[in-house]
């Protein structure tokens, strides 16, 4: 028995447009899955060094901002804070609580992380800062990206206020008059045993190296699968291997 080729054009354009796709999402997320690792890689050499003050941060390279350990002696303010909207805790809807602290004439973002509000958006939830100063510890958090944002993201006309994402590049010139203070460029996340917190259990990474590895494997395996079924549709391949190897 010879081996015959018989491509059906219909298969064959399937295939030319699936298998790339799956292939390529495949490799996408083995490059997600680096990012992740460099990112806890970092986060742990980081937790190393010696915990600094934002005035100290703002002279450091801001390649060397991200996680650093940073201690402080804030000073809050009743209505000094924004609401960031929309985020999830354990399937609950809920707000990150961003206090706009003094810290030496320095006004720092300092999130003091996550408060459940109402899921039906009938009223925001009753906040209470911190009176007077508190000595604080934190973590500088530097997002990787521009976070998703359904149109523009202003800063509220009146403090307090609900926000989409905390945007300081975009709201410095309006913070710095508003507050007549300069300001600390990158948000800090209290850590999770301070006094002054909310729920502040913050996770390293969104999702795992391993798990983003995991989905690769998936999509590599649904590509092969493709592959085997295009080499059997288009090919007489199994009837000439079942002959080959001496079956009726």
């Amino acid at each position: 028995m010879k081996l015959r080729v018989e491509l059906d054009w219909r298969t064959t354009l399937a295939t030319a447009l699936l298998l790339p796709t799956l292939l390529s999402l495949g490799f996408w997320q083995l490059d997600r899955a680096e990012e992740k690792a460099v990112l806890i890689e970092r986060l742990e050499a980081r937790r190393t060094l010696p915990a600094i003050t934002p005035q100290s941060a703002i002279r450091l390279p801001q390649d060397e901002l991200a996680d650093r350990q940073v201690v402080m002696d804030a000073h809050f303010s009743p209505s000094r804070y924004v609401l960031l909207d929309n985020r999830l805790r354990g399937g609950k809807f809920g707000y990150e609580v961003v206090a706009f602290a003094e810290v030496d004439q320095l006004a720092v973002a300092l999130n003091l992380g996550w408060i459940q509000g109402d899921p039906a958006r009938q009223a925001l939830p009753d906040i209470t800062l911190p009176e007077g100063v508190h000595t604080v510890s934190g973590r500088i958090y530097q997002p990787s990206g521009d976070a998703f944002m359904l149109g523009d993201n202003p800063l509220p006309a009146q403090l307090p206020g609900v926000v989409q994402q905390l945007t300081l590049s975009t709201w410095r010139d309006e913070l710095r008059v508003r507050l007549d203070q300069s300001i600390f460029p990158l948000e800090i996340r209290a850590d999770e045993f301070e006094v002054v917190a909310f729920d502040a259990t913050w996770a390293i990474v969104n999702q795992t190296p391993a798990k983003h590895q995991g989905y690769a494997v998936q999509w590599f395996t649904m590509a092969v699968a493709l592959g085997l079924a295009f080499i059997f549709r288009s090919t007489n391949l199994w009837h000439w291997l079942r002959n080959r190897i001496g079956r009726p």
